[in-house]
C-alpha cells in the first residue's frame, strides 16, 4: 500500500468533518443574524422578544393540531403583544422533528397564535388537501367538504371533532377567502387560532407583510357568534 493509498482516506474524513464544521459555523451565524433582526423589528413593533420559550403553556395552545406533532418541539424567537388589528398575537418559529433515521426531517415553520376575540371555537384543522388526504377519504379519513363551495373543498383538507361546528363556522365568506388565499394552515380551538405554512420559515424582512396577512386571516373569521 503506497503512502497516498494509506493517507487518502484520513484526507477524506478530515474534509468531510471540516465541511460539517463549517456548515454548522453557517447555520449559527444565520441563527444569530435572524434573531437579532427579529429582536430589532420587536422593538420596533412594540412587542415583547424571547430567544426562546419552553414550550406554550396554556391549554388551548397546547390543544392545537400543530403542537402535538412530532418531538423535540422547539420555540424560537417569540414575539408577543397586541399589536393594532389584534387581540392577542405571539409570533414564533416552531421546530419539530419527525421520523427516523434517513428518513429524519426537522420542520420549521413561523406560526402566527391569534386571540380570537369571540372565543368559542370548535376544535379544527385546516390545511392544503395533499393526494395522500384524498386517498385517505376513500377509506374513511375525514374531510368536511362543501357542495357550494367546489374550489374550497379541493384545495383543503379540513376537519374537526364537531362536524356541525366547523360546518357553521366555515360560512361562505370564510370559504372564499381561503379560496383566494391558498397555502395556509389554520388550527383552532376555544380562543386562539394558530396561522402559518408548512415549512416555510418567514424571512425577518417579511415579518410586517406576514403580520398584516394574519390580521385579515383573523378578520375573515366571523365576528359575530
Amino acid at each position: 500500500m503506497t503512502g497516498l493509498e494509506i493517507y487518502l482516506p484520513w484526507a477524506i474524513m478530515a474534509g468531510a468533518a471540516a465541511v460539517g464544521i463549517g456548515g454548522l459555523v453557517w447555520s449559527m451565524r444565520q441563527e444569530k443574524q435572524r434573531r437579532l433582526a427579529l429582536l430589532a423589528l420587536a422593538q420596533r413593533l412594540g412587542l415583547d422578544f424571547q430567544d426562546s420559550a419552553p414550550g406554550l403553556t396554556a391549554d388551548d395552545y397546547r390543544s392545537l393540531h400543530l403542537f402535538a406533532q412530532g418531538r423535540d418541539r422547539l420555540y424560537r424567537n417569540v414575539l408577543g403583544g397586541k399589536p393594532e388589528g389584534t387581540h392577542g398575537l405571539i409570533l414564533c418559529d416552531y421546530h419539530y422533528t419527525t421520523g427516523d433515521g434517513k428518513n429524519t426531517h426537522t420542520h420549521r415553520q413561523t406560526v402566527a397564535l391569534l386571540s380570537y376575540p369571540k372565543g368559542g371555537l370548535p376544535r379544527f384543522e385546516l390545511r392544503p388537501e395533499t393526494v395522500f388526504h384524498k386517498l385517505g377519504s376513500l377509506f374513511g379519513y375525514q374531510d368536511v367538504d362543501f357542495q357550494d363551495s367546489p374550489d374550497f373543498s379541493r384545495r383543503y383538507l379540513l376537519r374537526g371533532t364537531d362536524e356541525a361546528a366547523v360546518r357553521a363556522l366555515f360560512g361562505l365568506n370564510l370559504r372564499q377567502y381561503f379560496e383566494s388565499h391558498p397555502d395556509w394552515c389554520v388550527d383552532g380551538r376555544g380562543a386562539w387560532l394558530a396561522a402559518y405554512r408548512h415549512d416555510r420559515l418567514v424571512k425577518p424582512a417579511d415579518f410586517p407583510a406576514f403580520l398584516d396577512e394574519v390580521k385579515v386571516l383573523l378578520w375573515a373569521f366571523p365576528r359575530e357568534r
